[in-house]
């Protein structure tokens, strides 16, 4: 176990970070990742700012104004949670946290971020922990975290294999729970730490096997932010 972290395992090649994937003991035939530069704090970016305060109106009265100024880019019948989707690809901070089913990905977005030093993977198992037909339900109303896959209604979901938490504040502890505290979901999850000095190496690596900002963000911002990467003025 690394040092200093509550990292299971460290992966200080592409190759380490492979092999580590590869041997994971996963119940699911779907587990998903995400990377990030900080350890923990698993939380959507409603609850970050202050995991104690219940957001509930504060998110319902957003999603309102989301709707209203961004109407004529809105799809007709679009529910609430495909509205809270489509709103985090584009920066509302919601209760939904960002995971993909491409660990590749997970590895590029933890390694191209720009906070310095070491940082994580985490892959969790989503068997029964998928919500079922969470498009038919209030997702403001459900009372547990949960793991879904999102229609594919955008570009980047599709290229990003995306899939996302759906986390709810807890009244028993009143806060928003962490998912790497969350009772029923912490043990399904497993932690990889790429050492800092690593990062550069594993982008290269990355890119290499077909992940890189240009796949992941197929447009004209994804295309000027790979070359970008590639010339050394990121």
């Amino acid at each position: 176990m690394p040092a200093n972290t509550s990292a299971d395992a460290t992966a200080k090649t592409f190759v380490d970070f492979v092999n580590l994937v590869e041997s994971l003991e996963l119940v699911s035939n779907t587990p998903i990742f995400r990377g990030q530069a900080i350890e923990g704090n698993l939380l959507p970016g409603i609850a970050r700012l202050d995991p104690s305060r219940n957001t509930l109106e504060l998110e319902r009265s957003m999603l309102k104004q989301f709707y209203l100024l961004a109407a004529n880019q809105i799809l007709a019948g679009q529910t609430e949670l495909d509205l809270l989707v489509l709103a985090q690809h584009h920066g509302l901070r919601t209760r939904l946290l960002d995971w993909t089913s491409n660990p590749l990905a997970a590895l590029w977005f933890a390694c191209s971020d720009r906070t310095p030093g070491d940082v994580f993977v985490y892959a969790l198992d989503t068997k029964d922990a998928v919500f079922n037909d969470p498009y038919t339900k209030d997702p403001f109303t459900h009372g547990k975290t949960k793991v879904f896959q999102p229609r594919l209604s955008n570009e980047r979901i599709v290229a990003q294999q995306g899939w996302f938490t759906l986390h709810c504040f807890s009244n028993k502890n009143q806060r928003w729970v962490p998912l790497e505290k969350n009772t029923e979901l912490k043990m399904r999850l497993i932690t990889i730490e790429i050492p800092a000095m690593a990062r550069a190496e594993m982008l290269k690596s990355i890119s290499r096997h077909g992940t890189s900002a240009r796949t992941l963000f197929p447009d004209l911002d994804g295309i000027c932010r790979h070359i970008n990467w590639l010339d050394g003025v990121a």
